[in-house]
């Protein structure tokens, strides 16, 4: 059964692409070979293989991919494989200019997504043929694909008239989409805008545009999104929509954390892990440490902290370090995560003790710090882990006598030879050892 009604035309643009690249340079780039497989796949009879075909030619960077795209999509009948759509989304990909003309045939699509793939595909081409074509999608008869194009015009001067009018559509999805590109530009016509927009009796509006406004800086704001978080009937979105203002909007949760009575503190940090930056990440530090708060959400602010670990300052570490004197082995065990992969030399003294813990996790964590960052005062904590009944404490005890072990240690070192799962690690600690003396 043939899939694709036009594939004889395929495959003659096929041979002629491939004689003209074979007479000029392009063979001899580096992705020639790929190129020859996309354009061999492109027209498989496999509706899968064409689909991923489409992708792979999006990403390879060659200017042949646009014609091979362009008339794959045609070649294609209904989108069963999602063909279209891919062939859409790889002409955004290329990045060139000349994707904006296919891309614009595209959306006479008679399917609502592949258009929708188009209008968001022409966001990343360049040129004002590709704006010409948004401004035409900002029309279409479906509200998501008007939406998308909306906001692929966001960053295009031009678009400005386009992105009011969508303000006033009467698809609140396509008002919305209208706030959010409009979000991007800056002046006080446009704070005016968002101001307007945050008191629409179309509650995807109006938290949209108070999002927004926070974002800036802007009280107002806050003002409509804690409103809505405590009373409204779109509580959870209006938390999305607040953790989607980033740091701006971590004062605003904090409080309302602080504050059990008006909404439940979990949905709260629900939203704050969903913000970026140091200061929500001081905000998961400060939870952490804060014997009164609850021990769960002690935990999750452990936790939190520990995902954001890149993110934290040496000072956030050391305060973390206090953890160490907690009563949950969890937050001890977090902060001995953490101390591991910098700052642990400043507190061996209580690691050290933590080595014989009788939490197995506890005393592998301990021996992480030893074995990086321990001292040859550590020696007998280590030898002492070598007794340790898991293989993976018992390695890290042999690395770090290994670095700073004297020859004490090596009887015990020297007894772990017949284990046959610890015989390399302990000879390599004997000789790290041997070659110090």
């Amino acid at each position: 059964m043939r899939v694709c009604a036009r594939l004889p035309l395929l495959l003659a643009l096929w041979a002629a692409l491939a004689l003209g690249a074979a007479a000029g340079p392009g063979l001899a780039s580096e992705g020639a070979e790929e190129l020859e497989v996309l354009r061999a796949e492109i027209v498989s009879e496999d509706g899968n293989t064409r689909r991923k075909a489409a992708e792979g030619l999006g990403a390879c960077g060659d200017p042949a991919a646009v014609p091979l795209l362009a008339e794959a999509y045609r070649a294609e009948g209904r989108d069963a494989f999602g063909v279209k759509a891919a062939c859409a989304e790889a002409l955004g990909r290329t990045g060139r200019p000349e994707a904006a003309q296919p891309l614009g045939e595209m959306l006479g699509d008679p399917d609502y997504w592949v258009r929708r793939k188009a209008a968001e595909a022409l966001a990343h081409v360049p040129g004002e043929g590709a704006t010409t074509i948004l401004l035409r999608a900002a029309a279409d008869p479906d509200p998501r694909v008007r939406a998308q194009a909306l906001l692929s015009l966001a960053s295009r001067r031009e678009s400005r008239p386009a992105l009011e009018a969508g303000l006033r559509d009467a698809d609140d999805r396509v008002a919305a989409a209208a706030v959010e590109a409009l979000a991007q530009w800056e002046g006080e016509g446009t704070r005016a805008l968002l101001a307007d927009a945050a008191k629409s009796p179309a509650w995807r509006v109006r938290l949209r545009a108070a999002s927004a406004l926070l974002r800036r800086g802007d009280p107002l704001g806050g003002q409509v999104l804690r409103e809505e978080i405590v009373s409204g009937a779109h509580g959870g979105t209006a938390l999305r929509e607040a953790a989607a203002a980033g740091a701006a909007a971590v004062p605003l949760l904090r409080d309302l954390y602080r504050d059990p009575g008006l909404v439940e503190p979990e949905r709260v940090l629900d939203a704050l892990e969903g913000v970026e930056g140091r200061e929500a990440g001081e905000f998961f530090v400060s939870l952490a440490l804060d014997a009164a708060a609850p021990a769960p959400h002690r935990l999750r602010g452990a936790s939190s902290a520990f995902d954001r670990r890149a993110e934290l300052a040496p000072a956030q570490v050391e305060r973390l370090a206090g953890l160490l004197e907690a009563q949950d082995p969890n937050l001890v065990g977090v902060a001995l995560q953490l101390l591991g992969e910098g700052g642990g030399a400043s507190h061996l003294s209580r690691i050290a003790l933590l080595a014989s813990h009788e939490n197995p996790v506890l005393r592998h964590f301990a021996l992480v710090n030893l074995a990086r960052y321990g001292g040859p005062e550590h020696e007998a904590h280590l030898v002492e882990a070598l007794s340790d009944p898991n293989g993976a404490n018992v390695r890290l005890a042999l690395e770090g006598l290994g670095r700073v072990g004297s020859a004490a240690a090596l009887p015990p070192i020297r007894s772990l030879g017949q284990d046959v799962r610890l015989r390399r690690y302990a000879q390599a600690a004997a000789e790290a050892i041997e070659a110090r003396r």
